[in-house]
């Protein structure tokens, strides 16, 4: 790994690792809003479901496209 691009890891880690550090004891609008009236199961169960779908549909389609590239690949030998 070339020493520039160790160097931009190793800074953006200790910038990262810094910003946590600057939070205030405040709640933020996430905590007040969503966690305690229990809305964040909601947002979770959503998010879960459009990935699981998206997942599951490109599943699919490269089982779909694999049989097309074989089709056209035996015909071609033919």
């Amino acid at each position: 790994m070339p020493t520039i691009a160790r160097l931009l890891t190793v800074l953006t880690g200790l910038l990262l690792s810094a910003a946590t550090f600057a939070q205030d004891q405040r709640q933020s609008w996430l905590v007040e809003t969503m966690y305690k009236s229990g809305k964040i199961n909601t947002v979770i169960a959503v998010v879960s479901v459009v990935l699981i779908g998206i997942a599951t549909w490109l599943f699919l389609m490269d089982r779909k496209l694999s049989r097309i590239e074989k089709q056209i690949n035996d015909q071609q030998i033919r």
